[in-house]
């Protein structure tokens, strides 16, 4: 018993050390990082990415928000749909998300705020409401992290929507060191189960 003990804690360290490392982090990004050449859109589409815990926005938050500001100021698109709910902590993301635009310079009149939604799936439920809405069935420009991309993808063109797929660029899952590799490698485990459980769950087709 003994052995079996020291043999399972071996294998663990041995999986932790492997998917500690760089290379092995950059390897199951570009897995998850999925983007097409851009062309104008009526509406870019934000995804939140989790607020810190007095309510402002997060690391993946800010970097989301500011790659969509990024976009739309090169002309890519004509409006916002901010989305993303927190309901646990009583702070919503799409709220912070239109706090940043402002204090960068988006006039408020450009952004629709979806504060809803509490998942990637909601997200895309919500976002497919909005557009039907507005009357928008033309392709959005969707802007989340690069690990979070491919799983976001899939959502949307589950319920049907037209994306295309826009990660942030020099995102923060793409810098290492220390404690940024802890951080990177629970993102990363986050990400990869939880493509597992919404194909289980039937939130995507594909994996």
């Amino acid at each position: 018993m003994k052995r079996m003990i020291r043999k399972v804690f071996v294998v663990i360290i041995a999986v932790f050390v492997i998917l500690y490392l760089p290379f092995t982090q950059y390897r199951l990004t570009k897995f998850l990082d999925t983007e097409e050449k851009l062309s104008p859109a009526k509406v870019i589409v934000v995804l939140g990415g989790g607020l810190r815990s007095d309510g402002s926005a997060g690391i993946s938050t800010r970097e989301r928000v500011n790659y969509g500001i990024i976009l739309f100021k090169q002309g890519l698109g004509k409006c916002f749909i901010f989305t993303g709910g927190d309901k646990a902590s009583g702070h919503v993301e799409a709220e912070e998300m239109y706090k940043l635009a402002l204090k960068r310079g988006i006039p408020p009149k450009a952004i629709i705020r979806e504060a809803q939604s509490s998942s990637t799936y909601e997200n895309a439920v919500y976002t497919k409401k909005i557009l039907l809405n507005y009357g928008i069935d033309d392709r959005v420009i969707l802007v989340t992290s690069p690990y979070h991309m491919r799983r976001a993808l899939y959502c949307f063109k589950k319920e049907g929507v037209k994306v295309l797929p826009a990660p942030v660029k020099n995102s923060e899952i793409y810098t290492y060191g220390f404690y940024q590799n802890l951080r990177n490698m629970r993102l990363l485990l986050h990400e990869y189960l939880a493509l597992v459980y919404y194909r289980l769950r039937g939130y995507i087709q594909d994996i």
